[in-house]
């Protein structure tokens, strides 16, 4: 997991509700970022500060079957005609404010215009999840003091620097813990642990799981929110050559209990998910080899390395994270277990969860203390 880049988005969200709370209102606000949960917030927000001072709000919807782009660039080039100034809330907009070749896009000159100008009075409010941080309507609503928020999501894993943290103290399960609470359910650590894994790292999803906890009683927190949550194999893989037993052994569970989706759809198939894990296993713990045959020749370990860029900290935690002699008797391990999960029950084949998870906790690497 990456480092945070600037401010949480909580803290962005406090932010901009201070900025709305002033004398005057930013002339608008950009919202970017995957997390849909806390762009809604701030739209909540910049509607409610808007029909505070009397301003009309009109919205528009780039998704919506009905959008009618004509109308969204009216609303940001005319004066208002039944009230002084509107908020005009344009959701989805990412791809509506990319250039058409050389030239910006109808959108993206109505809303550059906006930011830079005074004329018509009020506030743009635009949501687009993908919009990058250079853009033109970016860098002009910066300049007209407008606030850009990138509202990414809660990190579900500790940070590299912390391997084997307590996964119940990571961003997504303490807001999940701050929500319950907010709501007036009670959640304990280990629970809230659970909703998160069983649901997945999305907020409103994890919102609605929280509602079906409402009134309770007795029930436990397993019977009353199903697992629905899938991962990625090769992210499972990672965990496990890594020699994160406790990830590990997770990830193996939410992947043969969730699946895997992609592309909008979801594979379930327990031997479509193993095929796509051992070779995710078997091409990482080579990238591991390679990496810490490298280091036994006092080596830069990324000097084995051909990948893309953004996996060269994953190559490079992989070739420390044990010796070249111990990654090659992790591989002919790995080779007997895919040889066997290739053979017929009749042949004393059939490899299952159990085998998985055994092969995970063989090759854990246990944590080093602090001091070391």
């Amino acid at each position: 997991m990456a480092a945070a880049k600037g401010p949480a988005p909580g803290e962005q969200l406090r932010t901009l509700a201070a900025t709305l709370a002033g004398p005057k209102l930013p002339r608008g606000a950009v919202l970017r970022g995957e997390e849909r949960w806390f762009r809604e917030s701030a739209i909540r927000a910049c509607i409610a500060a808007a029909e505070k001072v009397g301003l009309e709000v009109v919205r528009h919807d780039a998704k919506d079957p009905d959008f009618d782009l004509r109308a969204a660039i009216s609303d940001l080039t005319e004066a208002p005609m039944f009230s002084s100034a509107r908020c005009v809330v344009v959701r989805n907009a990412a791809t509506l404010l990319k250039k058409e070749g050389d030239a910006p896009s109808p959108l993206l000159e109505a809303a550059t215009r906006f930011f830079a100008g005074s004329s018509p009075p009020g506030m743009l409010v635009i949501d687009a999840e993908g919009l990058r941080a250079d853009n033109a309507v970016v860098k002009k609503a910066t300049a007209a003091g407008a606030p850009v928020l990138d509202l990414r999501r809660l990190y579900d894993q500790p940070p590299p620097w912390e391997r084997g943290g307590d996964l119940r103290r990571t961003e997504l399960v303490l807001w999940l813990q701050a929500r319950a609470k907010e709501r007036g359910i009670g959640l304990n650590p280990d629970e809230s642990l659970y909703v998160c894994a069983a649901t997945g790292n999305d907020l409103a999803a994890l919102d609605s799981a929280l509602s079906r906890l409402v009134g309770r009683g007795k029930e436990s927190v397993r019977s009353l929110v199903a697992w629905e949550a899938g991962t990625a194999p090769w992210d499972v893989a990672e965990q496990i050559v890594r020699g994160d037993a406790a990830r590990g052994v997770a990830g193996i569970e939410t992947l043969l209990r969730g699946g895997f989706s992609k592309g909008g759809e979801r594979e379930i198939d327990p031997g479509a998910l193993f095929a796509m894990l051992f070779g995710s296993l078997r091409n990482k713990a080579r990238d591991g080899l390679a990496g810490a045959r490298a280091v036994a020749r006092d080596e830069d370990p990324l000097s084995a390395y051909s990948g893309p860029p953004f996996g060269r900290d994953d190559f490079a935690a992989r070739a420390t994270a044990r010796r070249d002699t111990d990654w090659e008797l992790l591989l002919e391990d790995l080779t007997a277990i895919e040889r066997k999960s290739r053979q017929g029950k009749e042949s004393g084949g059939d490899v299952d969860a159990n085998d998985l998870i055994a092969f995970t906790l063989r090759w854990r690497v246990e944590k080093r203390a602090a001091g070391r």
